[in-house]
């Protein structure tokens, strides 16, 4: 029995995954860049299997670390975007809530609540942000470019393209999403990406300094 006149505390964690997965895309980049530098001038080899499995890592790991971090800014008892909430469980969580949004328009909706200008859609960051995430969303519903009933409707080669370096490995006639695309350069890409898409948040809506600042302190590895 509780000794009478106690008090029963409470602690409220809040998971702060979205650095954790920003740090392991910066690391699988790593990975990746070091692989291709070691095999630099030669043919394609099963060394190009580690690329690979690096690369789509560290893909999966920064649209990730995006998705995980506007959601952290929502839950966050003591937080902006949570006291704007007058019913959190349903406004956030419910069948309509905002946690059903896709990620790029729940960064949207915390300006709009918080009174701050929208990311432009059309503009850059919020355009390579979105394109990261149909890359992501490639790899995870991949469909076969070869059959015309079940491609995708966003054609990354043309959103892609001139964006970064290819792999040197495959050749030309590869898949450029599965292969050509795993790459160093697409790596650095993707982490930049990232990076600058919240940097341009934070710029807009400066809350989270801490948070956001670990988070960003990354660009510098």
């Amino acid at each position: 029995m509780p000794l009478l006149g106690s008090v029963q505390m409470v602690a409220r964690v809040i998971a702060a995954f979205a650095f954790q997965h920003l740090k392991a895309a910066v690391t699988f980049r790593d990975h990746v860049a070091s692989i291709e530098q070691s095999h630099a001038g030669q043919p394609f080899g099963p060394f190009f299997e580690d690329i690979r499995s690096y690369g789509s890592a560290c893909i999966m790991s920064a649209a990730a670390s995006l998705e995980a971090l506007i959601n952290e800014l929502f839950i966050d008892p003591y937080g902006p975007l949570r006291t704007q909430l007058q019913d959190f469980e349903t406004d956030f969580w419910g069948p309509r809530g905002i946690e059903r949004k896709p990620p790029l328009e729940k960064y949207q909706e915390a300006l709009r609540m918080l009174g701050y200008p929208k990311l432009e859609q059309d503009a850059q960051p919020y355009r390579d942000a979105w394109a990261l995430i149909e890359l992501r969303n490639a790899l995870v519903h991949f469909k076969p470019t070869w059959d015309p009933e079940r491609q995708r409707n966003v054609d990354l080669t043309d959103v892609l393209r001139n964006k970064y370096e290819l792999s040197p490995f495959p050749d030309t006639g590869a898949d450029f999403v599965t292969m050509r695309s795993m790459s160093a350069g697409c790596m650095s890409w993707v982490t930049q990406t990232v990076f600058a898409f919240v940097q341009e948040f934070h710029g807009r809506a400066r809350f989270a300094e801490k948070k956001i600042g670990q988070f960003l302190d990354l660009a510098s590895t």
